[in-house]
């Protein structure tokens, strides 16, 4: 198949929607594991370290492999890996309850991770493609949803299905990412058009000489830690404060909501306002946020709105660094996707091991509060340096 005899996807509002149902299955699928964790753990006999060394394999995996997908994706018509991300990292995350060893465990998640880490540079740099002219930030914010939102509700649904259903027989969730692929299909979302001319191509050079663009990196990375730390830590804060299991998944929740809500609502309002003012109130209204949410951390109401707000402004900041990103490295759109969308919660999942290992020492709820007051503050100063043009979109 030439991929490249096929015409460039049509722009509009339905193929948008079709994005961010995509990434709301990708995203699902990658949020499947912390469920099954209890489950895998009792069968093979694995220690909370090991839980957690596999869920940083595959956030690793998925992470960190997006920087280099994307710039290839910036030089060659990689479209194809769009359905092929979905297929195939949906049904072996759907496998896991199929191992027999642990070592099978291991290898699933691993190949489930570098799987999933083609779709968001293919995707995120196929937006720009599809999106209304004028539109950009509200169709990445509407793509950004879609994944939230799978993100969010994967540990419930998977809950609700084993239930009903034995582990093995998560299997049968892979008609989904199936399904997904033949719409893909159906609709064209699997070629994107190869720049003009090979000066328009991005190199390594163009990318560490861009200061606005690694400090923009380095901002959204420091930024990632709060949001990798609290998914990471909420359920083990409130268990080691004697709290529900239940509340602590309630929290979490609430959390993962206020991000599909915060990226949502950036996105309708993003015409009025200039990139950096977006990202800096949600950077605000996260440090403050999470003062109250730290200070109290319980199952309060108090504690609910704080952490929904906390999540609004964690992620309110996400599409337009994306679309800024885009912007400072114009005709890499897959490369600077991935890099907002993967490699810095990459780092985030990294850097957020050294929260634990501090938890160990002071308690983990100090551990957080340093941790995320000094990134965020971090973050914030970083991201106030960085120039923008004058010019709304």
């Amino acid at each position: 198949m030439d991929l490249n005899a096929i015409p460039a996807p049509k722009r509009g509002w339905g193929n948008i929607a079709v994005a961010s149902w995509c990434h709301f299955v990708g995203d699902f699928y990658c949020n499947l594991l912390p469920v099954l964790l209890p489950i895998l753990a009792l069968k093979f006999g694995l220690s909370y370290s090991q839980c957690g060394l596999l869920y940083m394999i595959f956030q690793v995996s998925a992470s960190f492999l997006q920087a280099p997908i994307g710039i290839a994706a910036d030089k060659h018509n990689l479209g194809i890996l769009l359905p092929v991300s979905i297929i195939t990292g949906g049904v072996l995350a759907s496998a896991v309850g199929l191992c027999s060893s642990a070592w099978i465990l291991v290898i699933i998640i691993f190949l489930s991770g570098i799987c999933s880490s083609g779709f968001h540079p293919i995707a995120g740099g196929m937006v720009p493609i599809i999106a209304p002219k004028g539109k950009e930030v509200l169709a990445t914010s509407l793509f950004i949803v879609g994944g939230n939102v799978g993100f969010a509700i994967a540990p419930f649904i998977t809950a609700l299905y084993l239930e009903h259903f034995t582990k093995e027989e998560i299997i049968y969730l892979a008609v989904i990412p199936v399904a997904t692929t033949l719409l893909l299909f159906k609709r064209g979302l699997y070629s994107k058009p190869k720049p003009e001319n090979a000066a328009q191509i991005i190199s390594v050079k163009k990318i560490v000489t861009n200061k606005p663009f690694l400090m923009l990196v380095s901002s959204i990375g420091l930024r990632a830690v709060c949001y990798c730390s609290l998914v990471i830590f909420i359920p083990l804060l409130y268990t080691s404060k004697g709290i529900s299991s239940v509340s602590a998944s309630s929290v979490l929740m609430v959390l993962l909501i206020g991000t599909a809500t915060g990226g949502m609502l950036v996105g309708c309002i993003s015409t009025k306002f200039k990139l950096k003012t977006l990202i800096v109130a949600s950077y605000s209204l996260t440090i403050v946020m999470m003062a109250i949410f730290l200070y109290k951390a319980d199952d309060s109401l108090i504690s609910y709105i704080s952490i929904f707000l906390a999540g609004i402004g964690l992620y309110g900041a996400t599409p337009p660094a994306i679309v800024w990103a885009q912007k400072l490295l114009p005709h890499a759109d897959s490369f600077a996707t991935s890099m907002m969308l993967g490699f810095t919660f990459g780092i985030g999942y990294a850097l957020s091991v050294f929260v634990g290992w501090l938890g160990d020492y002071i308690g983990l709820q100090n551990s957080l509060v340093i941790w995320i007051f000094s990134t965020m503050i971090l973050a914030t100063v970083i991201i106030l340096r960085v120039k923008e043009n004058a010019l709304k979109i």
